[in-house]
């Protein structure tokens, strides 16, 4: 695998063990037996935001990845819906199962049939329903790039980068768009902050796009500058806006520091990529079911800290937590990969390749 890829694969497995740290911090530091030990490792995490660093990290390596391997795949846009699907869907409908169900059996709470069913979509924020877990307005915003790339495949433009800067701007647009009606009485006024980011996201995943093609082409730069400054100038924008007596962000610094330290983090993996330790590069293979299933690691550990059997654990530091928690999160990717990701994946595979056939023409090599 080129170097460069395979360093990526060491990145998801870092983006998720950031999302780990800042989920886990935020959930043990409440108990104040722990918290007595010591916040400040808390604190440093809150402040520098792990879990949007993490996350947006994410979404740069699926815009640099994705578009790409639609073009360059042998297969038909029918193919490569399925085996998305069989990639993203079980692992998803199993962390979905397992969190209800531990949510009703330690914190005798209930979610309602339609709740549930629409959570089953990945859509359930564009619905008007609440998560089961927080983390996954992150899903519908893949799954809307995913459509939106295969949009552009049909129309054959995924692989023009005029096309893809258009896309994102589009998507800064609707963005800039929803946050100016939210500040008035508007219906957007009452939709949660991570639906309303989503356009955001959207433009970030087509700025990881640009990056690959000139990555693959040595071309398009002007696009990529475009890309890059139109859409991180908009955290910029946030900390002008508080300066300015109109802030939109609670924590405009938090919000600003966390993107272009995703964004750098991003290019040193892709643009100046060290040795890859291939053991790293193995926890990219789980981060899926790392990111999934690691708030059931900590949703049980904070109820058994709550526990009597359990108060011995509220001696213990934070950042010894930290440590098993992630441990343990990596122990349960690693078996739902091996027993749920994997065989899916091989049948989607199987299911695709029998429905498979030639793509058009679309390589990314087209002229910019």
């Amino acid at each position: 695998m080129n170097t460069r890829l395979l360093n990526l694969d060491v990145l998801r497995g870092l983006a998720a063990t950031l999302v780990v740290w800042q989920h886990s911090s935020e959930v043990f530091i409440r108990t104040p037996s722990i918290a007595q030990h010591g916040s400040a490792l808390a604190e440093f995490i809150s402040q520098l935001d792990f879990g949007r660093i993490g996350v947006l990290c994410f979404f740069l390596i699926s815009g640099f990845v994705i578009p790409h391997s639609l073009l360059a795949s042998n297969h038909t846009l029918k193919s490569f819906a399925i085996r998305r699907f069989f990639r993203l869907y079980p692992a998803y409908w199993l962390s979905l199962t397992a969190i209800i169900g531990l949510t009703w059996l330690l914190a005798d709470r209930t979610f309602s049939a339609s709740t549930i069913l629409a959570n089953t979509t990945m859509l359930q924020g564009l619905m008007g329903f609440e998560s089961v877990q927080i983390l996954y307005w992150t899903l519908t915003a893949e799954l809307l790039f995913y459509c939106l790339c295969a949009l552009m495949f049909t129309l054959q433009l995924l692989g023009n980068p005029r096309y893809l800067l258009l896309v994102c701007w589009g998507a800064l647009s609707v963005f800039v768009s929803m946050q100016l009606l939210g500040q008035s009485s508007s219906p957007i006024s009452q939709l949660p902050a991570t639906t309303t980011y989503l356009p955001f996201a959207i433009a970030v995943m087509f700025c990881g796009t640009l990056l690959r093609y000139c990555y693959e082409t040595r071309r398009g730069y002007r696009y990529m500058l475009w890309g890059l400054v139109s859409t991180f100038s908009i955290p910029l924008l946030v900390m002008a806006m508080h300066l300015l007596g109109r802030s939109i962000s609670e924590t405009p610094l938090r919000f600003v520091s966390s993107h272009f330290i995703a964004l750098a983090i991003f290019l040193v993996f892709v643009l100046l990529p060290p040795k890859p330790i291939r053991h790293l590069a193995a926890l990219g293979t789980i981060s899926y079911s790392i990111y999934l299933f690691h708030l059931v690691v900590v949703f049980f550990g904070n109820w058994a800290i709550s526990q009597p059997w359990g108060q011995g654990l509220t001696s213990i530091s934070l950042s010894t937590l930290l440590v098993a928690v992630t441990l343990l999160s990596f122990a349960l990717a690693a078996a739902i990969y091996w027993l749920v990701e994997r065989p899916c994946m091989q049948f989607g595979r199987f299911l695709s390749d029998r429905n498979g056939g030639l793509n058009r023409p679309g390589e990314m090599l087209r002229g910019s």
